[in-house]
């Protein structure tokens, strides 16, 4: 299990987020520290999905406030999310581009330079070829994207997060696309990140994935935390009796 410390990497503080009368995120309050895995867990429309959007900068809070490293910080942007707070979103989708190669996605938007003007490949290439083997990855910076398996495109997706020093790694779905004989590899790799002292939030409806790797497990309902797990002694029976039972519900 992680360790606590007592400044935590990112301090959510009274997060909300309506569409209209829809009240999306509803006063959310979470710290998240180094080295653990969060597990984000909930029926569908429990609010997951814009909650990441307002730590990622898709969307804009209504009200509350973020903090990283106990500093105040405004999200106005996703670029600002993954400059100010250090966060790398990994989406279900993995949102890359197919017809270009592995570096060419690890370094989308953000590009290295010589000079002004010219982008610097040579070095692109080698950050990217080093990062790759880090992750034991049998892809190579030179490789078009299109042509990797799912699994592979995954370690793309997550080397962009270790490229630019990312603290916080936020996988949503990971696992969905990728055949079963490949789900322990993205599970190992979490536990890798973790170990690297980088944060993890786990997002899936594989709640034996969230088991497995997760220090603790957040319960979203309605748009709010229902309650928050240490994941000791936790089954799949646990995690769905607190998803879908009704707030002080006999036990």
């Amino acid at each position: 299990m992680a360790v606590a410390h007592d400044t935590p990497l990112l301090s959510i503080r009274g997060l909300s987020k309506a569409f209209g009368p829809v009240q999306a995120v509803n006063n959310v309050n979470l710290d998240i520290y180094s080295g653990e895995v969060v597990g984000l867990v909930g029926d569908n429309a429990a609010g997951k999905s814009t909650f990441l959007s307002l730590l990622t900068g898709y969307n804009q809070r209504d009200a509350g406030e973020i903090f990283y490293k106990g500093e105040p910080k405004q999200v106005a942007s996703p670029r600002a999310s993954r400059n100010l707070l250090k966060i790398e979103m990994v989406y279900q989708n993995l949102s890359l581009a197919p017809d270009l190669t592995v570096w060419q996605n690890m370094f989308l938007g953000e590009e290295k330079t010589k000079g002004r003007w010219f982008n610097n490949r040579s070095a692109m290439i080698a950050d990217a070829d080093r990062v790759l083997s880090e992750l034991n990855a049998r892809a190579r910076a030179s490789d078009l994207v299109g042509t990797l398996s799912g699994g592979e495109q995954q370690l793309v997706a997550i080397g962009r997060a270790l490229l630019f020093d990312r603290e916080l790694i936020i996988m949503d779905e990971p696992t969905a696309a990728i055949s079963v004989a490949k789900i322990s590899d993205v599970l190992k790799l979490i536990l890798q990140l973790k170990e690297r002292g980088k944060s993890v939030i786990l997002v899936s409806h594989r709640l034996e994935d969230i088991l497995t790797v997760a220090d603790r497990i957040v319960v979203f309902s309605h748009g709010a935390v229902k309650t928050i797990l240490t994941n000791q002694n936790l089954d799949i029976t646990d995690l769905v009796k607190e998803m879908f039972e009704p707030r002080g519900a006999a036990k």
